[in-house]
């Protein structure tokens, strides 16, 4: 360790986290008891915990027979001890300490980042001329023969081209989806239709007379077998007008 090195504890765990407690004395004393040097108030550190004396390396650690204990990471102590930088002091079970040390400041000339004086700095290379290179001219390809055959350029078909009206006329015969054809004659077209029409209405009367007559039929009938001309006042009066004589049913 360089000469002026500064020591301090730094309180990890315990009533005031994080407080430092610089060690300016050769010897310093610790423990609940206001009469130390540092003074924790802790109910696992006795009145007069543990004792730090500097020697030629820095401090060194002794337990002064305390209830709980001294530790030095982990460690209990039975005697002194010497400290290195970043050791864990635990009192009792409750409360840790780092020892810390900070160095002196070193010369300005050893400091890392000093600067220095022109003379002493290397000479920086002189720089270089820029040369800009030539463009090297495009040599031709040869085209690769394959045994002495060279196929021949596509020749363009006279007399074709794709945008002319003859490339895209319809086809003979078809007719576009759409367009009425000349053959196409309107009035035929509704004169059939009229003609199914009629049709269908000729039909639909001669079945509806039909079934009118069937159900008159049966009907007469089953008057006739129920002998219900008596019992129906219209059907009695009209056979009387036609000259029916009616005859009671048993």
């Amino acid at each position: 360790m360089i000469q002026g090195d500064s020591f301090r504890l730094i309180v990890r765990r315990g009533p005031q986290p994080n407080q430092s407690y610089d060690l300016n004395k050769d010897i310093v004393t610790l423990g609940r008891d206001i009469t130390n040097d540092i003074v924790i108030n802790d109910p696992e550190v006795s009145r007069h915990h543990m004792r730090l004396t500097r020697g030629a390396s820095g401090f060194s650690v002794e337990d002064l027979g305390s209830t709980n204990g001294t530790f030095v990471n982990g460690q209990r102590l039975s005697g002194a001890r010497p400290m290195r930088p970043g050791d864990m002091i635990g009192l009792g079970e409750t409360v840790t300490l780092t020892y810390e040390v900070m160095s002196a400041a070193r010369p300005a000339e050893d400091a890392p980042g000093a600067l220095t004086s022109p003379a002493a700095r290397p000479a920086a290379p002189a720089p270089q001329p820029f040369v800009q290179p030539q463009p090297q001219p495009l040599q031709p390809q040869a085209q690769p023969q394959y045994g002495g055959y060279q196929s021949p350029a596509p020749q363009p078909q006279s007399g074709y081209s794709p945008y002319s009206p003859q490339a895209n006329a319809n086809p003979v015969g078809v007719n576009p989806v759409g367009e009425i054809g000349a053959d196409y004659d309107p009035y035929a077209a509704r004169e059939e239709g009229g003609s199914n029409t009629t049709r269908l209405i000729l039909i639909g009367c001669a079945g509806l007379s039909l079934f009118c007559c069937c159900s008159s039929v049966l009907g007469l009938v089953l008057v006739d077998q129920l002998c219900l001309w008596n019992k129906i006042p219209i059907v009695y009066d009209v056979l009387r007008a036609l000259g029916y004589v009616m005859v009671a049913c048993n």
